[in-house]
């Protein structure tokens, strides 16, 4: 998406992700919805559509003062997606190497730099994942901050 994100858009996008989850039947439904405070994220119109389909089952800033419901994403808190940990550093270390100068040649570098992660990779990051999820678990929602890894 090339356009600055807004509420608006946020909300379609939460639209999209609700109906394509609700037509995999052969999946289990989302048991949790977490976003960061980014501020289009934060919005009334947000907050309603989130309650609307997820209800108490919300992890987002500001939610539970709207709600009275959910829990409230942690300021600092450990990045938890292998999008935080592993790929946004990815990505920014081989795209800025092509030195794109329009945005078609970004997306294009953004795109080679994407299909360029080994399947083996993938698979670390995953397992990786699945180690963060457990150090959760165990410290009952805690910080962990000292554990490398």
């Amino acid at each position: 998406m090339r356009e600055t994100i807004s509420s608006e858009r946020y909300i379609t996008f939460l639209e999209q992700f609700v109906s394509t989850q609700l037509a995999l039947e052969d999946r289990s439904r989302i048991e949790w919805f977490i976003q960061d405070g980014a501020r289009p994220h934060r919005t009334e119109k947000v907050f309603r559509f989130l309650d609307e389909y997820f209800g108490n089952r919300v992890i987002a800033l500001d939610y539970p003062k709207f709600t009275g419901t959910g829990k409230n994403w942690l300021p600092y808190s450990p990045d938890m997606t292998p999008c935080d940990y592993f790929l946004w550093g990815a990505l920014k270390d081989t795209v800025y190497g092509y030195h794109s100068s329009t945005l078609d040649e970004l997306e294009s570098a953004i795109c080679v730099a994407c299909n360029s992660i080994s399947v083996e990779i993938l698979k670390d990051v995953m397992s990786n994942f699945i180690l963060r999820l457990r150090h959760l678990i165990f410290s009952n929602g805690e910080r962990f901050e000292n554990i490398v890894f």
